[in-house]
């Protein structure tokens, strides 16, 4: 098996399996008082305060973060708890791009049903014009949410500028970054980016399904700024009732821990595999790279053959890749990214993502360009 959709979900390492065992044995409950509980609540303030140093924050006074089902869970929380948080007097204003993640698009979707003002920045290129920020942005406006990583064509955008800008015309917007395809693989810290919310998830840096995290800054939180949207017990400072998932939660902390460690080791890794794999291609594939891009993504252009075939055919050959988001193939008229980015749609049609990890191989990547330009050589054929 050659497994190349690392962008969808990671395989759990080995120091995450041992903790997530360890946590198992720990089976109180996290709000109890007891003995077993105080054990438990210990194993997820450790995992907090390991996504804390990992994201690389100084100041741990000014952010709290809550522990979420998912990174979807977590963008959901901050757009509606954003845009249900007052009794606004004025038409509010959301910005975000025309590539984000569906839990971040479709969310706002229902809020624009609902009477808000939803603005799509232009990604064309995988870049995002700070002249249209600019545009965008006026009183009204409540909050922008920008990813850190685009999922399909691994575009880095420039958070810092967006943001810094977005602060200056209108301070109290709120700075919202899906982070869950840069998190621990990209150099990135909340407070140089000026984010006030970021979206986090377990599985894509080898850890657990079904945890992820926000982390928010504590401005908002004293100024009421973000309401909850599941109440009940109190549970994660009152912003996410229900019991903790403990055993998640402590993969997640290992998670992070492994990853910081590997950060720059991960970059010169994915760098050295993506010149191996582009450079073995055949010269008729064109490959989508966008000025500043996240090296674990590579996206490729077939001519003349859709994505789907090839990515069967290389499947039974024990090869996994993906023709996008793994959150949106089953979709119906789900291909959006690319078009955004600039491709036409039959190019999007017939174009890969091949997503790399920590432990992929380059003689794995070597061997999976010569099936792609077998395989190209007999079904263009036909």
């Amino acid at each position: 098996m050659i497994y190349l959709d690392n962008s969808a979900t990671t395989p759990l390492s080995s120091v995450v399996k041992e903790s997530m065992m360890r946590a198992m044995e720990e089976f109180g409950n996290p709000s109890s008082l007891h003995a077993l509980g105080l054990s438990a609540e210990k194993t997820v303030t450790a995992s907090r305060d390991a996504i804390f140093s990992a994201l690389g924050i100084r100041n741990k006074d000014a952010y709290r973060l809550y522990f979420t089902s998912s990174g979807s869970d977590a963008n959901n929380q901050v757009l509606f708890g954003a845009a249900r948080a007052k009794n606004f007097r004025f038409t509010p204003r959301i910005i975000t791009t025309d590539s984000e993640h569906p839990s971040v698009l479709e969310p706002l979707s229902v809020l624009k049903n609902s009477g808000v003002e939803v603005v799509h920045l232009s990604t064309k290129g995988g870049k995002i014009s700070l002249d249209e920020v600019r545009e965008a942005i006026n009183e009204r406006t409540i909050l922008i949410s920008v990813m850190a990583v685009n999922n399909e064509t691994g575009a880095i955008y420039d958070l810092r500028s967006i943001f810094s800008l977005a602060k200056r015309l209108n301070p109290q917007i709120i700075t919202h970054t899906d982070c869950v395809q840069g998190c621990m693989k990209i150099p990135f810290s909340p407070e140089t980016v000026m984010a006030d919310a970021v979206s986090l998830s377990a599985h894509k840096i080898h850890g657990p399904k079904g945890v992820g995290a926000l982390l928010l800054a504590k401005s908002l939180i004293t100024a009421k700024r973000i309401t909850p949207l599941i109440y009940g017990g109190g549970q994660e400072g009152g912003m996410r009732s229900g019991t903790e998932n403990v055993i998640g939660i402590a993969g997640f902390g290992a998670a992070a821990k492994e990853a910081s460690a590997s950060l720059l080791a991960f970059r010169e890794h994915t760098l050295t595999l993506r010149e191996a794999f582009l450079s073995a291609l055949p010269n008729t594939i064109k490959v989508n790279t966008p000025e500043t891009f996240a090296p674990h993504i590579i996206s490729i252009t077939l001519p003349r053959l859709r994505s789907e075939t090839l990515l069967h055919r290389l499947s039974a050959e024990g090869i996994f890749v993906s023709s996008g988001s793994a959150c949106a193939s089953n979709k119906k008229g789900s291909n959006y990214v690319l078009p955004a980015y600039g491709l036409s749609s039959d190019d999007a049609d017939s174009t890969l993502r091949i997503s790399l990890s920590r432990d992929t191989q380059k003689e794995d990547l070597l061997f999976t360009a010569e099936r792609i330009a077998a395989a190209m050589n007999e079904l263009i054929k036909r």
